[in-house]
């Protein structure tokens, strides 16, 4: 699938159907702010205009603005005073932050989920990597990698340890979506190998290869994010 030349902004957004505006629309909202952001519909510094919003959205203003507050409490939008909510901006720190923790965790999650997969979630694993063979779309490889890591980290039956990989790796994603087509094929590389590994149940391999992978992708998004 292709997203072809992008809408941005909100006018990207489409407007909620009866269903949707149905039962709890603010976090719903909420969710299809968030997917907008890592999309990149709703850009790094995009003004959120409630009102505008609300409009577009064909709903009130009010779960509009719970959704935005609960956007701010977790991170993807910051406020500014006497100017409203912003699509908070990618920054080098938050990325140093984000990778050096996602090096330590994965890697012992790859490594847990070679000792504890079962059958069935290697056939998850090798599912999600079919797809990501066949997939060109940047927009559908930036979640299809957040979900190979969500589904790598389930294998390790932690599943506290496999929430903050899900945590991680949907923050990961708002600054792998800069860099899909430079990392589409070394990425799918490393993921099979990933694979190849719990499959073997090495888990001594399948940790050096997450800690391998993960700094691969940080040194390619890294200089993404300062080029000129």
């Amino acid at each position: 699938m292709s997203t072809g030349a992008m809408t941005t902004g909100i006018a990207g957004l489409a407007p909620l159907n009866r269903m949707q505006r149905a039962g709890r629309t603010a976090p719903h909202v909420r969710d299809l702010l968030e997917e907008a952001i890592l999309q990149g519909v709703l850009l790094p510094g995009a003004h959120l205009n409630a009102d505008g919003l609300a409009k577009q959205l064909g709903i009130s203003h009010i779960p509009v603005r719970e959704a935005l507050r609960a956007l701010g409490v977790d991170g993807w939008i910051e406020f500014r005073p006497h100017q409203g909510a912003f699509v908070r901006g990618r920054s080098e720190q938050e990325l140093a932050d984000l990778f050096e923790s996602r090096t330590f965790l994965e890697a012992q999650v790859a490594g847990l989920a070679a000792e504890r997969r079962t059958g069935e979630q290697l056939a998850i694993l090798d599912d999600v990597l079919a797809r990501q063979r066949r997939s060109t779309d940047p927009v559908e490889l930036a979640r299809i990698n957040a979900e190979f890591h969500s589904a790598m980290a389930d294998c390790s039956q932690n599943n506290l340890m496999a929430g903050f990989v899900r945590t991680l790796s949907m923050r990961a994603r708002f600054y792998f979506s800069t860099v899909p087509p430079l990392r589409q094929d070394t990425s799918r590389r490393q993921h099979e190998a990933l694979v190849d590994a719990i499959r073997r149940r090495d888990s001594a391999a399948a940790g050096q290869l997450a800690r391998d992978h993960v700094a691969a992708t940080r040194r390619d998004v890294r200089a993404e994010l300062l080029a000129p």
